[in-house]
């Protein structure tokens, strides 16, 4: 099997990983139950709840902290990680394998909110496929550019949990979020503004980057491959620590 595959494998299997499917899972059902038991007039603010504020600031940060963060697990538990890099892999193919294999998996254990909150979008006066579109594109987006940054932070910290945990409570949901002057500086809020595609700019039902949607989706994948490109240079320093 590829070191994708076996990353791939081992991230989706994870006990925590599991643990906190339930999260995604319980949102997505109460999208559904809104959906099909309120009144038609709540669907705005509901799908303003839970999809630009829980799916894209709760979910997807958490989701991925938790399986970004693991991304190299297996190797430092193992003692074997030194030895992975003294085989003539180059350094961008193993960072590339784990940060692909912790992107999807984050996708998919985000996929019952994201299938639900589409389900509930739908109810919406506004137009499916820029509903389906703008969700799926704010999912992937937002999803890559947290990986590549708790990925690159399980490489910099043995603690990048709890440094990633106080990240996400502390800057993305106390401070950028509700502050406007921070909000440019949010994973977070670019996530958001590409969630508000199908409004138009001013009528957009929950706090957005200052940005047009085009150039808050480049600047979550430039993030994304930033960080990564990060994380490809911070693994050689881990090699000379081991050795």
């Amino acid at each position: 099997m590829t070191m994708f595959g076996l990353a791939l494998r081992a991230l989706l299997f994870r006990g925590r990983t599991l643990a906190i499917a339930f999260l995604p899972l319980a949102i997505g059902i109460v999208a559904v139950i809104i959906r099909l038991a309120a009144d038609p007039v709540d669907f705005d603010s509901a799908y303003a709840t839970l999809g630009g504020n829980l799916l894209i600031g709760v979910v997807l940060s958490l989701v991925s902290l938790v399986i970004g963060v693991n991304a190299f697990d297996d190797e430092r538990e193992g003692g074997t990680l030194p030895l992975l890099m003294s085989t003539s892999t180059p350094r961008w193919r193993i960072v590339g394998a784990k940060l692909a294999a912790a992107w999807i998996t984050t996708v998919l254990v985000s996929l019952p909110a994201v299938v639900g909150i589409g389900v509930l979008g739908t109810g919406e006066e506004l137009d499916t496929g820029k509903v389906w579109s703008s969700l799926l594109a704010a999912t992937l987006l937002t999803a890559a550019a947290y990986t590549a940054l708790f990925v690159l932070l399980s490489l910099v910290s043995g603690r990048g949990l709890f440094i990633g945990l106080a990240y996400v409570v502390i800057w993305e949901i106390s401070l950028a979020g509700p502050v406007t002057a921070l909000r440019n500086l949010s994973v977070a809020a670019y996530g958001r503004r590409v969630l508000g595609a199908p409004w138009a700019e001013d009528l957009v039902p929950f706090n957005i980057a200052d940005v047009g949607v085009v150039v808050g989706g480049v600047v979550l994948a430039v993030a994304a491959a930033a960080l990564g490109l990060l994380a490809v240079r911070r693994l050689p320093r881990i090699d000379a620590a081991a050795g």
